[in-house]
């Protein structure tokens, strides 16, 4: 198993290699910045790379809190998961208000992406 840590300001990720094909993408704390696309959408393009022919799970359900700037490179993360065919899981804590409502966009999302399921914490 392998992990490496990125860190934004009060944000990090965290993508965990297992050697069974699969990967972990956790994000932790904050993202407020104003453009955060200037700093993740290369991390996530980096990190996509290695991650062909792996199943991932995007884990949100420790973010405290993220901006709306923050929503769309998530977003594309896991368009582009889908595009790669990549098996992708989601996971979301709904008992958190805003991840609350995340997660209900993002169900709707995936009902038109064929290789992304998303979750709340405990399905």
């Amino acid at each position: 198993m392998s992990t490496e840590c990125f860190e934004f300001d009060r944000l990090t990720i965290r993508v965990t290699r297992d050697r069974h094909a699969s990967a972990t993408i956790a994000w932790e704390g904050v993202s407020d910045a104003r453009n955060p696309n200037a700093f993740l959408e290369p991390l996530l393009q980096k990190i996509l790379a290695g991650l062909r022919a792996t199943k991932v799970t995007v884990d949100l359900r420790l973010l405290e809190y993220i901006n709306s700037a923050t929503v769309s490179p998530i977003l594309n993360l896991i368009k582009r998961c889908d595009t790669d065919h990549v098996a992708t899981t989601v996971l979301y804590d709904t008992g958190v208000d805003w991840q609350r409502v995340n997660y209900q966009c993002m169900r709707t999302i995936a009902r038109t992406l064929s290789h992304v399921e998303v979750k709340m914490h405990g399905e």
